[in-house]
């Protein structure tokens, strides 16, 4: 068998961020009664809200 070595990936780009949210923003739309949408979107906010806390602390950017 041959070894192959993991690849580091780097982060992706905001654009890729904002898709993917967009793309399950529209499956509750599409797919979800009212609440199941209100409560969805309140859910993915605060779920990709937190990811974006989390890995833009360890960026470096800040002061």
């Amino acid at each position: 068998m041959s070894e192959t070595t993991p690849t580091e990936s780097g982060p992706l780009s905001t654009a890729v961020y904002v898709g993917i949210f967009l793309l399950f923003f529209f499956i509750l739309a599409i797919f979800g009664d009212l609440f199941t949408f209100i409560v969805g979107t309140i859910g993915l906010i605060i779920a990709f809200a937190g990811f974006y806390k989390d890995s833009s602390h360890s960026d470096g950017h800040h002061h």
